[in-house]
């Protein structure tokens, strides 16, 4: 019986050196730059990439009324002046609202927007009703509704509606 008891007594003495040191998250500063793990992706292949860009209509998947409404108080419809943007690799995407403008600019750039891959936000819009009028001006696009206002910091801007692709901001 006391050869138990003194098995069980260096048991639990030892036991807190059999585990492994605990890491903190963030314990150190290259924690936050390091990946949690490598993504392993195959070879590109040019002639297996298709010739146009391919849409996945996010707006399907959720019910979006309990975002409504979008509100982007740092921007507002208006005129804003093109200027030339270095971001390779970055995928064309709009700003619009629920205004007249942007209904407009959205009818008139449709065909271009959609063959280029352009995805859109409505930075301005009051409910549903006013999302399906954004959506109806450019079908085929994937609208969805997005706070605007990092965007406007980030970008400098201040008006929509307006195209942000690798090479340019224009309207």
């Amino acid at each position: 019986m006391k050869r138990i008891a003194i098995a069980c007594y260096f048991t639990l003495l030892l036991a807190p050196f059999t585990q492994p040191e605990l890491t903190v998250a963030g314990d150190q500063p290259s924690d936050f730059i390091r990946p949690p793990f490598q993504v392993s992706r195959p070879p590109t292949n040019n002639k297996t990439q298709p010739d146009r860009a391919i849409h996945a209509d996010l707006s399907t998947f959720a019910d979006e009324a309990w975002i409504l409404p979008v509100r982007s108080s740092l921007l507002s419809p208006g005129q804003i002046t093109s200027r030339a943007l270095n971001m390779p690799g970055f995928r064309p995407f709009f700003l619009v609202g629920e205004d007249s403008q942007s209904l407009v600019w959205l009818r008139q750039r449709a065909a271009e927007l959609q063959k280029m891959g352009a995805a859109g936000l409505a930075v301005e819009v009051a409910n549903t009703e006013a999302l399906a009028r954004i959506r109806a001006a450019a079908p085929g696009i994937t609208i969805l509704p997005v706070n605007g206002n990092d965007i406007a910091t980030r970008l400098q801007i201040e008006h929509y509606p307006v195209l942000i692709t690798a090479t340019s901001l224009e309207q």
